[in-house]
């Protein structure tokens, strides 16, 4: 499976999660970290919004990041506060808002994706903020890894809640 075909699965998956989730669970407490869904689908908006600036420094389309420097900076300074300050802005959303943006960002990042040479993504270093010798490739594939263990919780939540 290739990278694109990869992410693309990972975004069905959360889409295919979430489909028909009743409204008023939306806000409850999931068991694992005491996110709510809202808060889980917002926390992968965000990721979303990281991949979107790290694929616009491939495409050069921007040299505005302002998510990828949140996101650096919360590894180089070491205080994790990305997360906390992403689902911050986000505490009024209705999941209706929330869903709505991780669907429009995903769709950009799809579009950014196909525009990125395939002997591109595989090449090495070329993140020297993620570490040395990883790829787009490679970030992408933590995503996707990212993405699935989210959709996981919020299944096993699901599943507590109609039992």
């Amino acid at each position: 499976m290739n990278t694109a075909e990869q992410l693309e699965n990972a975004h069905l998956l959360v889409i295919q999660t979430v489909n028909n989730f009743p409204e008023a669970e939306w806000d409850i407490p999931t068991l694992k970290d005491r996110w709510t869904v809202k808060e889980i689908v917002a926390h992968l908006a965000d990721y979303e919004h990281v991949l979107q600036d790290v694929l616009n420094t491939f495409l050069a389309e921007t040299p505005d990041t302002p998510y990828l420097s949140v996101f650096i900076r919360q590894f180089t300074d070491y205080n994790g506060d990305f997360d906390k300050v992403q689902l911050g802005e986000r505490g009024n959303y209705t999941a209706q808002q929330v869903i709505a943006e991780y669907q429009e960002v995903q769709s950009e990042t799809t579009g950014q994706l196909a525009r990125i040479p395939v002997e591109t993504l595989g090449q090495q270093g070329t993140l020297p903020w993620y570490g040395k010798g990883h790829s787009l490739n490679d970030f992408i594939g933590r995503l996707t890894g990212h993405i699935q263990l989210h959709c996981e919780e919020i299944t096993a939540f699901r599943t507590r809640e109609q039992q």
